[in-house]
C-alpha cells in the first residue's frame, strides 16, 4: 500500500465520520490552545517575578533589627536586634559585599512655602543606600558619612516630591520643615518609580540619625547588603 492509497482511505474515514472528525479537531485545537497560553501566562508571570526581583536587587540581602515570636495562646515577644553602630561591624566582616546601607523609615508632614504634603515616608539612612537600592541622583550628592557622624540637617527628595513642592524651581539649597525640623537640600533622585510596591519617587532620604533624634525614638534598623 502506497502513500496515495494511505491518504485515500484516511480521507474516505474523515468524510464517512464527520462529526467526529470534527470533534476530534476541535478537541486537538482547544488542547494545543490551552498548552500555547499556559505557557504564555507562566512566562509572563515569571518575567514579572523577575523584575521586581530586579528591581528590589537580585543580589540583596535585608537583615532585619528585631523579630516577633509566639504562639496561640501566647503574647507576642518583641526580641531587640541591631543597631545603627553594627553597620561598621557586619561591612568590615562580611566577604564580597559592595556595600552596606542602614534604613529607618518614618511618616512626616513635609512643608515648602505654602505647600504642606502629608504623611511622606521619611527614610533614615546612609551613603551606600544609593549602591544598594540600584538610585541615581539627578541633581546635587546624596548623604555621606559626615552628614550622620555631625547629624547633619540636610535631605535628599525623591524625584515626585521636587516636583510637588517646587514645580520649575531648582530646589538645591532650599529649606524645608519635615513636621517641625528644617531640612536643607542637597539632592534629587532620578525617577525610579515603583519596585516591589515601593514607590522611592514619592519618599525624602535623611541622614539616619536625623531620624533617630527628631522622627522615632527606635534605635533599631534595618541593615541592607549588595553583593
Amino acid at each position: 500500500m502506497n502513500l496515495a492509497e494511505v491518504l485515500k482511505i484516511a480521507w474516505k474515514s474523515l468524510a464517512s465520520n464527520k462529526l467526529r472528525s470534527i470533534l476530534t479537531m476541535l478537541g486537538v485545537i482547544i488542547g494545543v490552545a490551552a498548552v500555547i497560553v499556559m505557557i504564555s501566562i507562566s512566562a509572563g508571570t515569571e518575567a514579572t517575578i523577575a523584575e521586581r526581583i530586579n528591581g528590589l536587587g537580585s543580589n540583596l540581602l535585608f537583615i532585619n533589627a528585631s523579630f516577633s515570636r509566639g504562639g496561640p495562646g501566647m503574647g507576642q515577644q518583641r526580641q531587640g536586634g541591631l543597631v545603627y553602630d553594627d553597620v561598621a561591624a557586619i561591612r568590615d566582616g562580611a566577604n564580597g559585599v559592595a556595600g552596606v546601607s542602614v534604613e529607618q523609615q518614618a511618616s512626616a508632614d513635609i512643608k515648602y512655602n505654602d505647600t504642606t504634603l502629608e504623611d511622606v515616608t521619611v527614610v533614615g539612612t546612609t551613603p551606600d543606600y544609593t549602591t544598594v537600592r540600584a538610585v541615581d541622583l539627578s541633581d546635587g550628592r546624596f548623604i555621606t558619612e559626615e552628614d550622620n557622624d555631625r547629624v547633619q540637617k540636610v535631605v535628599v527628595l525623591g524625584s515626585a516630591v521636587a516636583e510637588e513642592l517646587f514645580g520649575e524651581t531648582d530646589p538645591i539649597g532650599q529649606a524645608i520643615y519635615v513636621n517641625n525640623t528644617q531640612l536643607a537640600v542637597i539632592g534629587v533622585l532620578a525617577p525610579k518609580g515603583i519596585s516591589a510596591g515601593t514607590s522611592f519617587d514619592d519618599m525624602i532620604y535623611t541622614p539616619i540619625n536625623i531620624v533617630f533624634k527628631k522622627l522615632t525614638p527606635s534605635q533599631f534598623a534595618r541593615f541592607m547588603g549588595d553583593s
